[in-house]
Parts: C-alpha cells; structure tokens; sequence
C-alpha cells in the first residue's frame, strides 16, 4: 500500500527505498497502551495529500472525510503562503517527485515538497500496530480553532483536545504472517 501511495504521487521508483519519513510529534501512554499524536499545520492541507486519502484503506482512518475537506477548503490559502523557497520545494523533495513546476504551477510536479508531505503523512498512516491520532491546527475545539487554542496555551479547552485526540486514534491490525494458501 506504501508503495502504491508513492506511486500514486508520481515518485521516482528508483529512489523508493531511500524514503525516510520523520519521527511522530508526540507520544504517550494511556494506560491501554501508546498512542501517538501527529499535529498537521496548515502545510499538510493540499491536492497531494487529498490524493492519499482517497485510496481505499483510508476510508477507515478517522480523520480522513475531515482532512478531505480541509484539503478542499485551505489549499487556496495555503499555497499563497507555501510557495516560497524550502516550502515550495526542498534539497531532498525532487530527488523523489522530479523538479519542481513555478511556484504556484500545479501543472507537471508541481510541488515536489509537498508530495514528499503527503506520502511521508500516508506511510505514517499505514504503519502497523501503531495507534496514531492525527489532529489538525484547523479542527474546532472549544468554538475555536485547534491553532487558537494551541497558540493561547487555553488548557480550559484540554478535555475538548482529549476528546478529538480519542475521537481520532486509530491502530491497524497486526500484519498476517501466515503463508496465504493457493
């Protein structure tokens, strides 16, 4: 399926195995095991990134129909702000996706940078017997937006937070290591 999403995004298939994603944003216990919590910023918000959760196996994962539509509704506001230099493309980014269009041309790449988001999001997405939850800076919280609050540090809205974040965990089934019989 990794691969599948690599390819969807038009990587270079020579350079597959030399993909490395970060690590997570934040982990801890609950006490029926880890969870961790991945923070999307507005950057994760685009066409490339809807192209991911189209595929099938995203249709279970909780954030997708949210993250959908905030790809939809911020990809405009987005990319008036992420076009510029390291945001539009980086030194590791076309190494994967090919050479970048002009800043602000989705014809051809595009932005490499911002495919190399959306696969590297995808193969967090797909990582087994990892309980992850994604929140976005733009899901509400508190009668405002999950940004405000982290920006005002309001731990009044704290219980909102944990209630999106449980709302949002996901864990894939451990992978069969059986033999499939013909």
């Amino acid at each position: 399926m990794i691969r599948q999403v690599y390819d969807d995004l038009g990587g270079l298939a020579s350079e597959f195995s030399n993909a490395r994603p970060g690590g997570f944003d934040l982990a801890f216990d609950t006490g029926d095991g880890p969870v961790v919590v991945e923070l999307d910023e507005e950057q994760h918000f685009n066409r490339y990134r809807a192209t991911t959760l189209l595929r099938p196996w995203a249709a279970d994962l909780p954030w997708t129909d949210d993250y959908l539509s905030y790809c939809r509704q911020y990809e405009t506001e987005m990319t008036r702000s992420w076009m510029s230099g390291r945001r539009w493309t980086n030194d590791s980014a076309p190494r994967f996706f090919g050479p970048p269009s002009p800043p602000g041309d989705f014809s051809a790449v595009g932005s490499p940078r911002w495919r190399q988001r959306a696969f590297y999001d995808s193969v967090k997405d797909l990582l087994p017997e990892v309980r992850l939850a994604r929140v976005s800076v733009h899901d509400p919280i508190a009668e405002h937006s999950m940004n405000r609050v982290l920006r005002n540090v309001d731990l009044t809205a704290a219980p909102e937070v944990l209630t999106l974040v449980t709302s949002r965990t996901h864990d894939w089934p451990a992978p069969s290591h059986e033999v499939p019989r013909s």
